[in-house]
């Protein structure tokens, strides 16, 4: 063989060597970030929020909003006022629609709404009541994520909201 045939094999044996190396190093770093969430997930123990999740939360304080969706909160409002609150929260994620009308249905159900419509589709659509309140959930699935729209608002009330400038 000559020279040059050797210096090719060589160098395409280096780059295939250094190939898998930089591939395993991304593995090893995906699977200890997923290993510890398993591990936490085993335990019980709660890892800290990612940067722009937030943990479970109530925002209406009986309205449970999923940690893996981000809230826009330009595009959200709440109104409160002496124990009660209304208004929007516009939400978006890489969460499936079928996965977030289940998660909604639990928790609804655990905070004592009760589900008065359904509609499944591309764009979904969930209704629940309270004695005093009235639960939309829109649902829209796009081609990277999925869209969300909660909106809590009195029932036989009119709420004028003027947002502050």
């Amino acid at each position: 063989m000559t020279k040059l045939h050797h210096l090719i094999i060589r160098l395409g044996a280096m780059a295939l060597i250094l190939l898998l190396t930089a591939c395993s190093g991304l593995e090893s770093g995906l699977m200890s970030a997923s290993g510890t969430a398993a591990a936490n997930q085993a335990t019980g123990k709660k890892s800290a929020a990612e940067p722009g999740t937030l943990p479970d939360l109530k925002e209406f304080g009986d309205v449970m909003i999923p940690r893996d969706m981000d809230i826009d909160k330009d595009a959200s409002f709440i109104y409160k006022r002496s124990g009660f609150s209304a208004g929007l929260l516009r939400l978006s994620g890489r969460v499936e629609s079928k996965s977030l009308m289940r998660y909604f249905q639990n928790n609804m159900a655990n905070d004592g709404w009760r589900m008065a419509s359904q509609f499944q589709a591309p764009q979904s659509l969930m209704i629940f009541e309270k004695e005093n309140r009235i639960c939309v959930i829109a649902l829209e699935d796009s081609t990277f994520q999925t869209f969300v729209d909660v909106w809590v608002v009195p029932r036989n009330e009119a709420l004028d909201y003027v947002p502050s400038k």
